[in-house]
């Protein structure tokens, strides 16, 4: 009789135990809210790469790290730069939506860029993972960005230069 109601419980623990795993790690993911990423039209900017703008502009996540995007609206939107994400990664398209999250589970380094506003600068980095597994940025690219973004690019590329020192 005892072995038959260890046997139930056991049982009954064992399956319980995905449940609580997955509860586990859903309150572990939502206790790290991540990166939060804000989209800034301001026209008394000094600097001309700031009038529009993400907030921050670079960012560094572990794999798997969270990031939510706010004021994807009008005429903001974030969408990932042709060429210019890890290889094989969907790209990423957010518009008409005051808030968007996305882990990030892929490593390496993604340009995000505002549909509208790319062109005058507003671009942003993100770096997923340790630095030893992101390729190296220019050359394993296989695009550019023109004009201002491409300038912006190349302030947000000193910058994690800066902070990863190779």
């Amino acid at each position: 009789m005892t072995k038959t109601i260890l046997s139930k419980l056991r049982a009954a623990v064992l399956a319980a135990l995905p449940v609580l795993l997955m509860s586990y790690a859903a309150a572990a993911q939502s206790a790290d809210p991540g990166e939060e990423i804000d989209q800034i039209s301001d026209p008394t900017a000094e600097f001309v790469l700031d009038m529009f703008r993400f907030e921050p502009d670079f960012v560094s996540l572990p794999v798997g790290g969270r990031v939510t995007f706010n004021n994807s609206r009008g005429q903001h939107t974030v969408k990932s730069a042709k060429g210019l994400i890890p290889e094989g990664v969907e790209k990423i398209s957010i518009a008409n939506t005051a808030s968007e999250t996305r882990i990030m589970d892929v490593p390496g380094l993604y340009v995000l860029t505002c549909k509208v506003h790319g062109r005058y600068g507003m671009v942003m980095l993100i770096a997923v993972g340790e630095p030893e597994t992101w390729k190296n940025p220019p050359s394993s690219w296989t695009r550019t960005l023109p004009g201002r973004a491409g300038q912006k690019l190349e302030l947000l590329l000193k910058e994690l230069g800066e902070k990863y020192p190779s």
